[in-house]
């Protein structure tokens, strides 16, 4: 996929698939059938191409037209829904009225591929209903940062995290080059910190365990709604301390 800018648009008639989704905190069921026959041209764009988690806020524009190429403004709601690689569930963003365009914005919290789809419930809809399904998927990649000579590459698991919730906390430190084989050989053997600052102030900190070679892992239970300020500490090529900074969030229990 390009890092450039992300379009996509679809002629729909007779479309015949929709979804029945229930919005609790982010949180949204799976599909359901309905009958829809408008005739809409719908383009999604994604800004910007290149994701990572934690660090890339995406904004999604829709435009709808209808066959006359008029602008299609009265959708009671409308929403960009993605689909993690491996999941059955499908989860929407929001979008709201700017102008002619709706445009949303979502940060995601989990790496890897995911399918796209723009769903939309105009009055005489009883539920939302598929719109446009993009082709390609969007791949995201883990958060990263250049720290002691290295690259560090940062990821929890789950990656949606509410207040109350264990979680495991994973590093990857590599070398910042690719080797021949377009692979960035990783760092192993390394004393690895991982030091948590919740919202509330309080201070964590953890020696992580290496979980395989270069790959390095804590536990921690997150207690407390907002930002977490997130370094991880380990010594740099040069032999010197270093620290990768990165910031997650941390969501009400719902």
């Amino acid at each position: 996929m390009s890092t450039s800018d992300f379009h996509t648009s679809a002629s729909l008639s007779a479309l015949g698939v929709a979804v029945g989704v229930l919005l609790l905190g982010g949180c949204e069921g799976n599909p359901s059938a309905l009958e829809h026959s408008d005739e809409l041209e719908v383009e999604l764009t994604i800004e910007p191409g290149h994701v990572h988690i934690l660090q890339t806020e995406v904004t999604y524009t829709v435009d709808v037209h209808d066959h006359h190429g008029d602008p299609v403004t009265d959708f009671v709601s409308l929403e960009v829904q993605r689909l993690a690689e491996g999941s059955d569930t499908w989860r929407g963003t929001a979008l709201e009225l700017a102008g002619d365009q709706y445009v949303g914005t979502y940060m995601f919290s989990s790496s890897g591929s995911y399918q796209l789809r723009v769903a939309g419930q105009r009055p005489e809809d009883t539920e939302l209903v598929v719109l446009h399904e993009v082709a390609e998927p969007l791949g995201v990649a883990r958060a990263h940062a250049e720290a002691g000579g290295y690259r560090v590459e940062f990821e929890t698991f789950p990656g949606h995290i509410h207040e109350g919730d264990p979680a495991t906390t994973r590093v990857w430190v590599m070398e910042q080059e690719r080797d021949a084989n377009g692979v960035r050989p990783p760092i192993a053997g390394l004393d690895v910190a991982v030091h948590l600052v919740e919202e509330d102030g309080s201070v964590f900190h953890y020696s992580a365990h290496e979980h395989e070679a270069g790959e390095y892992e804590a536990d921690h239970e997150f207690l407390t709604p907002g930002a977490c300020q997130v370094g991880i500490q380990f010594t740099g090529a040069n032999g010197q301390p270093a620290e990768a900074a990165f910031t997650m969030h941390i969501v009400h229990a719902h």
